[in-house]
């Protein structure tokens, strides 16, 4: 009778392993959920922060402040996107090179 039990027991292994390779498909998946952002800016102030974003307005683009807590201060980023692929991401980033601002691309996984 042991015998049919340890034949059950070794069907729940594929199981497991069934289950151990569907694992890889939501690390694919958090791959597809990666977002790009072109970062022009950093600040302190919000009026600074502003005073970018308007100035990205003015070349057709649409910018997003964000607050983030770095080393205990508020800093104040202005990014535009988000883009689903680096390629989108990279051709903004060299839009605004072209118009004279130093942007740079962020990754961030969603």
């Amino acid at each position: 009778a042991r015998d049919p039990a340890a034949i059950l027991a070794g069907q729940g292994a594929p199981a497991d392993a069934a289950a151990a390779t569907a694992r890889p498909a939501p690390k694919a998946a958090s791959a597809v959920a990666t977002a790009f952002f072109v970062q022009a800016g950093a600040y302190a102030r919000t009026e600074d922060a502003e005073a970018q974003r308007a100035k990205l307005a003015l070349l057709g683009m649409d910018a997003r402040i964000t607050e983030r807590e770095q080393a205990g201060r508020t800093v104040y980023r202005v990014r535009v996107g988000p883009f689903d692929a680096r390629e989108p991401a990279e051709d903004t980033q060299g839009r605004l090179a072209g118009a004279g601002i130093e942007a740079s691309l962020v990754r961030v996984e969603r």
